[in-house]
């Protein structure tokens, strides 16, 4: 019986290893996605004392305006969605090209929690049930990728801006700043078009339920 123990336990404790080996290996990403968790549910709590003047506020950064998603049609949806993320990463962007805007980079995975914790918080408080399920259908999807890959992001513009930073104290400079940079873009490149699919996701889950939804 314990052999059989054993050989049943082995590939559960294969497993458990595999993924305490991905957690250190991609630690850093994980502490990112903390710190967008956090913004989420800080977002969650203000969303007790927002309303919908402040949801249309802040719906072009952080998309925030739920009721716009309903009456939008494809191409604007799409548009609005992709404006948003391009937004954040733009300034991820720049923040990774300077010496210590990656340090400020940190915040922004927070920042984009912070307004899907908004807008949740407030569907769950106005709308109950039926808002938990509009989020489940029409925003998370799309909402998810986005984030974490403005998450991977902020990492990535940390990453640049700290061996940029080293570079300055290191003599002689170990990787060429040509091709850091290259890479660096390429990086941001390929993120952003990560982001246009999350766009479409976005824009195809609204085009499939939000005519279920009548807020």
């Amino acid at each position: 019986m314990k052999k059989v123990g054993m050989i049943a336990a082995e590939p559960v404790r294969r497993l458990v290893g595999k993924s305490r080996e991905e957690i250190r290996r991609n630690g850093a990403f994980v502490l990112f996605c903390f710190v967008l968790c956090g913004g989420i549910v800080w977002g969650a709590l203000s969303s007790r004392t927002a309303g919908l003047d402040m949801l249309n506020r802040l719906d072009f950064i952080l998309q925030t305006n739920f009721e716009l998603r309903c009456s939008q049609g494809p191409a604007s949806a799409f548009v609005s969605s992709f404006a948003s993320a391009a937004v954040f990463m733009l300034v991820i962007l720049l923040l990774g090209l300077s010496l210590w805007g990656g340090f400020i980079a940190v915040a922004l995975p927070f920042f984009k929690g912070y307004g899907y914790g908004l807008s949740v918080g407030y569907l769950y408080g106005a709308y109950g049930f039926k808002g938990v399920l509009y989020n489940l259908l029409v925003i998370l999807p799309g909402t998810f990728i986005s984030s974490a890959v403005i998450a991977a992001g902020a990492l990535c513009a940390l990453r640049s801006s700290v061996k940029s930073t080293a570079g300055l104290f290191r003599s002689p400079v170990r990787d060429d700043p040509k091709e850091q940079l290259k890479r660096y873009l390429l990086t941001m490149l390929r993120l952003s078009l990560l982001c246009l699919a999350a766009s479409i996701i976005d824009v195809l889950c609204a085009f499939c339920f939000s005519w279920i939804f009548d807020f």
